[in-house]
């Protein structure tokens, strides 16, 4: 038999790809009756047809086998081979008659080709073997060119993403939005470019340690709800490792239980410092979830770094316009009106109150000068003229002024000059009204009731100046137990939790006409009587106090499923004489009482147990027909002669 080298080369030359040229090879082969196989350490060389045997080795020196003679009989070398090759009666895949040559890629053995036919000679198989060796080598070098070909564009695309996808981050992250939008915005950048499901962005919060939920994406559970901290779980891996990982889905984790196949999470990193992390969840393709690779993790952990080293400045921005808000907000609520203006005159900031004082309508204020602004009041104009050449603090007490509907107003004037590290940058023009109303709100708006104002207002003659003396009731209350729990407790917390309950229970002396004197501590004192007299001051005073128990029940089930100890308050409630008015100096005065009922109120508050409300005889003899208080054994109290009678009301929990 003679092998038809013309014929094969004709048609083989036909065939442009190295696949094909490799596939025509086996196929010319298997049909003039020869057994083909690859023997490969590899198969990345190889074409990914089914036309090709191919045998796995592992592990095989090929230089070695073939050190001498680059042709073998199969038989000679078979024990580097697995048995299960040509094992009698299983159809062997290999008959030991065959032969065997290396195949090289420059200098390198690869594998072999084993070639066997039970009708051709050595000398024939020999030759036929050493023709097809070059052209096999020759299709290698190409495959494995075209495979470097295809991983280096394969590296240039994912390069290119990763320059794209630092601009697209950078882009974001250079945005003046707040840091909520920004932290969604990088959030739904990345999930799309990594073809996650879902995610979410923690960040810690400085001041109390937790993890606060930034941004969330694809997840049904309220993650804000929950308390996320750095001792435990997935952020305490984090805290360690200082780095992304892939991280399996875990349901014992409740970070990670929302995953179906595996996450990558990456660290907020700062001084070594965790101070956030975001985490993606299982990667889409057409055929379902699949896992995130190392090439994902590479990607991944180069954007969480980039946003790490900007995260600083996200939260510095943050709190810059947190602190801007909350100086426009304080500048917008404060009965004073204020005005800045710059060295050239030109007004930079002007207040709702300086609005309102002046009636200016709704015309742009900013940076028009000051001369044209107040052009209807030209003695402002002239004494801002005189402070801005003088360079110092002027005061101008009851300053006649006429506003935009014509109507004149009296206003104390301040106009102080500002300094930016060292250098004048402007004045500060402060104009605070003297008309009895807005005087009235004032000094009351945060002391009584809303009604009480209103009566105030329409009836000046009931607000005595200075101290008078008239009969009160007043009312404290004590939180018990407060200081020990309080030093259980961090301080923001402790500061927290009593504004929560200052609300509540200021909401109830309001709503039933009493006086907030003060709050000293955890410590309530409410006047009833002052500065307005009524009927039904002392009944007031009474259902406050019921009312302060049923409204810190409710409470006390609100704070207990946030973590927080139940609060029990003591009350004390005495009637009587007491001098009241502005007490203090000229610079600081509070309207206040003073006396023995205040003492008395003081003392049956001290001795109340929780849930009690202990009242004096005074009180008790205006409650007629109220058998809800019960005569208690009279007290011995500090700074009384004599034992003082008292009655207790105790509050039984519904």
């Amino acid at each position: 038999m003679k092998f038809n080298f013309s014929s094969f080369s004709k048609s083989y030359d036909k065939e442009r790809l190295p696949r094909k040229k490799i596939e025509f090879i086996i196929d010319y082969l298997e049909k003039e009756d020869f057994k083909v196989l690859f023997f490969l350490n590899e198969k990345d060389y190889l074409p990914n047809s089914k036309k090709i045997n191919f045998f796995k080795t592992e592990n095989i020196d090929y230089s070695t086998l073939f050190s001498k003679k680059e042709l073998v009989p199969f038989i000679r070398i078979s024990k580097h081979f697995k048995s299960n090759l040509f094992q009698e009666n299983q159809n062997p895949l290999v008959d030991i008659s065959g032969y065997l040559i290396g195949i090289k890629l420059k200098s390198v053995y690869l594998g072999a080709f084993y070639l066997q036919h039970s009708k051709f000679k050595k000398e024939y198989i020999e030759n036929l073997l050493e023709y097809f060796k070059h052209l096999v080598q020759s299709n290698f070098n190409e495959i494995v060119l075209g495979n470097k070909l295809k991983k280096r564009s394969s590296d240039l695309r994912n390069k290119k993403l990763e320059v794209e996808s630092f601009l697209d981050i950078s882009e974001l992250l250079s945005s003046n939005t707040e840091s909520e939008i920004l932290f969604q915005n990088l959030l739904e950048y990345l999930v799309f470019t990594m073809n996650a499901t879902k995610g979410i962005i923690l960040s810690k919060d400085p001041n109390s340690g937790i993890y606060d939920l930034k941004a969330s994406i694809g997840i049904n559970d309220d993650l804000s709800k929950k308390i996320f901290r750095e001792n435990k779980g997935v952020l305490a891996l984090l805290k360690k490792r200082k780095e992304s990982l892939i991280q399996s889905s875990n349901k014992d984790l409740s970070l990670l239980s929302h995953s179906e196949k595996n996450c990558v999470l990456g660290p907020f990193m700062s001084d070594e410092n965790l101070n956030g992390c975001i985490i993606l969840y299982d990667k889409e393709s057409r055929n379902g979830f699949i896992d995130f690779n190392q090439y994902d993790l590479r990607f991944f952990n180069s954007i969480v770094k980039k946003i790490s080293l900007s995260y600083d400045n996200i939260i510095l921005l943050e709190n810059i316009k947190k602190s801007k808000k909350l100086i426009d907000n304080i500048m917008s609520s404060i009965s004073t009106g204020i005005v800045k203006i710059n060295l050239m005159g030109e007004i930079e900031y002007i207040n709702d109150s300086a609005i309102e004082i002046f009636k200016f309508k709704n015309e742009n204020l900013l940076n028009n000068h000051y001369a044209m602004v107040f052009e209807n009041n030209l003695n402002l104009v002239e004494l801002i003229d005189f402070a801005e050449s003088r360079n110092h603090i002027l005061y101008e007490e009851s300053l006649s002024i006429l506003s935009g509907d014509s109507k004149e107003t009296h206003i104390n004037l301040t106009i102080s000059p500002v300094f930016e590290e060292g250098l004048n940058s402007g004045s500060v023009i402060s104009f605070e009204d003297l008309s009895d109303i807005n005087k009235v709100k004032s000094t009351f708006k945060k002391y009584v009731s809303e009604n009480i104002v209103d009566e105030l207002l329409l009836n000046e003659g009931s607000l005595e100046l200075g101290g008078v003396e008239q009969e009160v009731c007043v009312l404290f209350s004590d939180i018990r137990g407060f200081t020990s729990m309080s030093e259980k407790l961090e301080a923001s917390k402790v500061v927290k939790l009593l504004n929560q309950f200052f609300d509540k229970m200021i909401d109830v002396v309001f709503k039933y006409n009493g006086t907030l004197d003060k709050i000293i501590g955890d410590e309530l004192m409410v006047l009833y009587g002052a500065p307005l007299k009524k009927k039904n001051d002392i009944l007031n005073a009474v259902t406050t106090a019921k009312e302060m128990f049923t409204t810190l029940d409710k409470f006390n089930k609100e704070i207990v499923a946030d973590g927080f100890p139940e609060l029990r308050i003591g009350i004390g409630i005495n009637y009587g004489k007491v001098i009241c008015g502005n007490i203090g100096s000229e610079q600081q005065m509070n309207y206040t009482v003073i006396g023995d009922t205040v003492n008395l109120a003081s003392r049956l508050c001290s001795v109340a147990k929780p849930g009690e409300i202990i009242i004096s005889e005074s009180v008790h003899k205006e409650l007629i027909g109220n058998h809800e208080f019960i005569l208690s054994e009279d007290l011995t109290l500090k700074g009384k002669r004599r034992p003082v009678k008292n009655w207790k009301y105790i509050h039984h929990i519904l």
